[in-house]
């Protein structure tokens, strides 16, 4: 592929954002319609004009979403596009506060995720009083609403009004806590997951000779996601936007992430913050039918928000989508499983043309449980991440104090891993090992401690020596721990062992110890991506928060019922509905050829209700659906099983692909 092959590709609306001579641009690309494809072109266009490849720095939300945008402008400039960055915001700021650390009063550091984070506002926050246990928010609650105010950028108070209103009276006391975690940061010399944004927004904000080192780094910033920047990553971007060339990718009507902080006015006030900017639009859509893309425009056009876009099928016409309704949740898993099973066996269609999309894991169980026992094999994506798994965990204790035995955090979890060690006596030890001065005296203490094995600690020694050969310092790390976790984990072990073979496939890729615990705290990847389990023949459960950029032939969005679209947590909440709206969007356009919804016939109210601004509060997305975008069926009783029974007899099929129950 050439770049002319690549520009020649591209439809007009994409083509015009792509080649664009605008200093800064905005590209609204609804589902499906090549806002990829667009970003891909964007800096292969740039780096044929005469950039350096090296001055383009392209920030998304996933390391896969940038190895992926990288490796297409490589297929299609080759040699020449060598040296072009992409990486996710924190991974972007890492490498600004590794490369100039002074630049932010900082020399050496440690990088600690939310497992560290909770360990610390517990330890702060102390033991309920027994007299009033509930006096102050979990150590979880806590976290959420330090990391919330970070990153919306606003005061404690704000945050306890609009989150936990019930805590308002404990403010000096939530305010102490809070104040004492930064404390105890900045002595270890410890970042959380929001410093390292926080440090880097704060610090160009201040130096204008730092704005002017990471301009001398990249002249053009091309951010994907745009929709799911938050108030701080805005930050970010606003005091470089008179040095560099901003090219920002997003869909106002796919922005879902505001619990994590995602600002949807980011996109939506793009004009009023970049006066200068163009704006482009991407309406042609590649994924879907017609069919589809009317039932999913119909769902925005009923919204009080403009979102000023229709799309259109560039397929044309197919199938119209499906309503099928359920006693319950239970008639309505079994029914889907049946219906995927009748289309493989039937039709031979390969389990991988089927996609189903659910609320939640919670939400995922009863299909769970019917495609186990009806023998249909399946991966569920948007539960636990690998590196978050409580096993692998341990096992980063372990490379953690190895690689920085300053960090008293993975002291204690590696400590309370051994028989007969609680928490009192690894916080004692964890406090001595801290003021050891050489390693040999690190491993004294702990031979003396008695309680960590000998074979254990001989294979630390052996780690300590090998911190630059990271997948043997992985495979040390497995050995000397082993034993013992297998053990801790009786019921599972044997689900849980296969794990270390992924985290020693990631381990291949790094030269440092520090630097491999550094990439994936940032960003932890899931197991279902290391494994590559998308080549295996396996229908897809997934998450409507995991689904997006993802699309599947046949689509099952289940239990679409009153108090699930928009969910009854969000009733009254204007921003919170059609935050609500958006996620069943993206759940709809999904589907490339079929939509298949399914409810449970339920007795909800739903009454749609104004706000005090006189904005509508749609109670159900779905009361006005008409015959016209979508056929209705009603299942009065679990529909029978009609695959033949010759087919279902074939018992030596090899099903057996297990699953992951963490």
């Amino acid at each position: 592929m050439s770049l002319d092959t690549l520009i020649d590709e591209l439809n007009p609306q994409q083509k015009q954002a792509a080649t664009t001579r605008a200093q800064h641009s905005l590209v609204l690309a609804g589902a499906g319609c090549g806002k990829t494809k667009t970003i891909v072109a964007r800096a292969a266009y740039l780096i044929a004009q005469g950039v350096p490849a090296n001055q383009i720095q392209i920030l998304t939300f996933t390391r896969r979403a940038a190895s992926e945008i990288v490796s297409r402008v490589e297929l299609a400039l080759g040699e020449q596009a060598k040296g072009l960055r992409a990486s996710t915001f924190h991974t972007f700021c890492m490498y600004l506060l590794r490369r100039v650390p002074k630049a932010f009063g900082l020399e050496n550091f440690t990088i600690i995720d939310r497992d560290d984070q909770l360990m610390m506002f517990r330890l702060i926050r102390g033991k309920d009083d027994k007299k009033n246990p509930n006096a102050l928010p979990a150590p979880k609650d806590l976290c959420d609403l330090y990391s919330f105010a970070r990153n919306n950028r606003q005061k404690l108070s704000q945050v306890l009004a609009a989150n936990m209103p019930e805590f308002e009276l404990y403010h000096a006391q939530i305010a102490d806590i809070m104040q004492e975690y930064e404390a105890r940061k900045k002595s270890r010399n410890f970042l959380d997951y929001d410093d390292i944004l926080a440090i880097v927004a704060a610090a160009l904000a201040q130096s204008e000779g730092l704005v002017d080192y990471v301009a001398g780094l990249c002249q053009h910033m091309l951010v994907d996601e745009m929709q799911d920047t938050n108030p701080l990553q805005w930050a970010l971007l606003e005091p470089l936007k008179q040095r560099i060339s901003l090219f920002c990718v997003g869909d106002d009507a796919q922005s879902i992430y505001g619990f994590r902080g995602a600002d949807f006015e980011n996109i939506h006030h793009f004009k009023d913050r970049v006066p200068n900017a163009q704006i482009y639009k991407l309406e042609q859509n590649y994924r879907s039918t017609q069919e589809i893309l009317d039932l999913s425009n119909w769902l925005l056009e009923r919204s009080p928000i403009q979102y000023d876009k229709r799309l259109e099928a560039h397929r044309g016409d197919g199938i119209k989508p499906q309503m099928h309704i359920f006693p319950n949740e239970f008639d309505e898993a079994k029914w889907i499983v049946i219906d995927i099973k009748e289309r493989h066996f039937l039709n031979a269609a390969p389990w991988r043309d089927h996609m189903v999309l659910v609320r939640s894991s919670f939400a995922a169980r009863s299909i769970e449980a019917a495609c186990i026992q009806a023998n249909v094999p399946y991966r569920f994506i948007g539960g636990m991440k690998l590196l978050e798994t409580a096993h692998v965990k341990d096992l980063i204790s372990l490379l953690r104090v190895v690689a920085n035995p300053m960090d008293d955090i993975a002291w204690m979890r590696f400590l309370t891993l051994w028989p007969g060690v609680g928490d009192v006596g690894a916080s004692r030890l964890a406090q001595k090992l801290l003021q050891a001065t050489q390693m040999d005296e690190v491993f004294n203490e702990l031979e003396r401690f008695g309680k960590v094995p000998l074979q254990a600690i001989l294979i630390m020694k052996q780690m300590q020596e090998l911190r630059h050969e990271v997948k043997h310092c992985v495979t040390l790390g497995i050995q000397a721990l082993e034993q013992q976790l297998s053990d801790n984990y009786k019921k599972d072990w044997h689900k849980r062992q296969g794990d270390f073979e992924l985290v020693k496939q990631l381990a291949t890729k790094h030269n440092q110890l520090s630097e491999f615990l550094e990439e994936y705290v940032l960003d932890p990847v899931s197991i279902s991506e290391v494994e590559r389990q998308s080549d295996m023949d396996v229908v897809t459960l997934i998450t409507i928060h995991s689904a997006k950029g993802t699309e599947q032939k046949v689509c099952y969005v289940a239990n679409v019922s009153a108090g699930q679209y928009p969910h009854a947590r969000a009733q009254g909440d204007f921003d919170a509905i059609e935050e609500e709206r958006r996620v069943l969007y993206v759940a709809l356009t999904r589907a490339q050829n079929e939509l298949i919804l399914t409810k449970q016939s339920l007795s909800h109210w739903a009454v749609t209700k104004v706000d005090e601004q006189g904005r509508k509060l749609e109670s159900y997305f779905l009361n006005e659906l008409s015959h016209l975008l979508c056929n209705m069926q009603t299942h009065s009783r679990t529909r029978q099983q009609t695959v033949k029974s010759a087919l279902i007899e074939r018992q030596s099929i090899n099903l057996d692909f297990g699953i992951d129950l963490d």
